[in-house]
């Protein structure tokens, strides 16, 4: 498989709205979603990553393919999109993606990271589907990693994959949200990223 054709940027003009957007991390918020996805999108729902409803049968992680696929159908601009991964991340996205760093005597001279309350993130411009690529490949298989965040330049959407929840929160318009909760194997809930959630959808390994 061909590498993901991927851009770093370095002018985060185009990602400052994202960061007004957010709620502070602070003692009134740190309980709401709206600190880890823009508020201001129609709808919100959360996807489990690992779907373990007995009704549905056997446990099986969450497709993220099949929900990039319905995320293009909701953007004018598939081909431009920002992709985020975190830096804390160990899986070794420097070294894969060494290239992108060619700017820099090395990559960890590199400084130049998109900024959120407690999270530096390297921030990427690609199209939605070379997104899919993104990973390790072992064994020849790709290990693929989900982004941390992402949303089309026509910002018409967002997700969010928060690096201590076991969820990946979703915001955009009610059509679009409406699909992905039809979509018979998404195990997901509505939420409202004003309103406490006190950490339901932490990851395992966080409780």
């Amino acid at each position: 498989m061909k590498p993901p054709k991927l851009q770093l940027i370095t002018d985060f003009d185009e990602a400052k709205w994202v960061q007004v957007a957010l709620y502070p991390w602070d003692e009134i918020h740190i309980a709401c979603l709206g600190v880890f996805i823009p508020v201001g999108f129609e709808s919100y729902l959360t996807i489990r990553h690992d779907n373990s409803d007995p009704a549905l049968g056997s446990t099986a992680p969450l497709n993220f393919e099949r929900l990039t696929l319905m995320l293009q159908d909701y953007t004018k601009t598939p081909e431009d999109c920002f992709v985020a991964i975190w830096n804390g991340l160990g899986w070794g996205f420097e070294g894969v993606y060494s290239d992108l760093f060619n700017s820099f005597s090395r990559w960890k001279d590199f400084d130049k990271f998109f900024k959120l309350p407690n999270r530096n993130y390297y921030l990427l411009q690609c199209d939605i589907l070379e997104s899919l690529k993104i990973g390790r490949i072992i064994f020849g298989y790709l290990d693929f990693e989900r982004p941390n965040l992402m949303w089309p330049r026509d910002k018409s959407w967002f997700i969010s994959n928060e690096i201590d929840y076991d969820v990946t929160l979703v915001g955009g318009s009610e059509e679009m949200i409406r699909e992905i909760e039809n979509f018979p194997y998404f195990i997901t809930e509505r939420f409202d990223p004003a309103v406490p959630n006190y950490g339901i959808y932490r990851a395992d390994w966080m409780l």
